[in-house]
């Protein structure tokens, strides 16, 4: 079995093109502005938490929506680790997609709950919970 992967059939080997590696350092400064988002919020996520709680609100729900909402830094490190490391085993296009697509997503899913709250519940955190 080769060691190196190949792109096709003939054998000839993946290359690592500038443009792949210029991609993946702005990919990974998305990822790093996620991260630094996240945890600038965590003390407003952490308020509203206690908040929500001693207002009467269901703990475990809660407790869920709080580690959602502190998971931005951890999801973004964990792209940026794997994807870094899938990048350099001459995957270009996949560690591309692993540094990038999992903050996507938590910011996109961080982006529709605010929006649920703030149309649905009127703005309240807890959503009468």
């Amino acid at each position: 079995m080769n060691a190196d992967p190949v792109d096709d059939i003939s054998g000839r080997r993946r290359r690592i093109t500038f443009l792949a590696v210029l991609t993946l350092l702005l990919a990974s400064v998305a990822a790093a502005a996620v991260a630094l988002f996240g945890a600038a919020t965590s003390a407003a996520s952490m308020m509203a938490y206690s908040g929500a709680v001693e207002s009467g609100a269901d703990r475990d729900l809660m407790r869920v929506v709080l580690y959602f909402l502190l998971a931005g830094p951890f999801v973004a490190g964990a792209g940026l680790l794997i994807g870094w490391i899938v990048f350099w085993t001459r995957r270009p296009g996949a560690g591309v997609a692993w540094v990038f697509l999992p903050s996507l997503l938590w910011v996109g899913l961080l982006t529709g709950y605010m929006w649920a709250i703030s149309t649905f519940c009127a703005g309240e955190f807890t959503c009468g919970v």
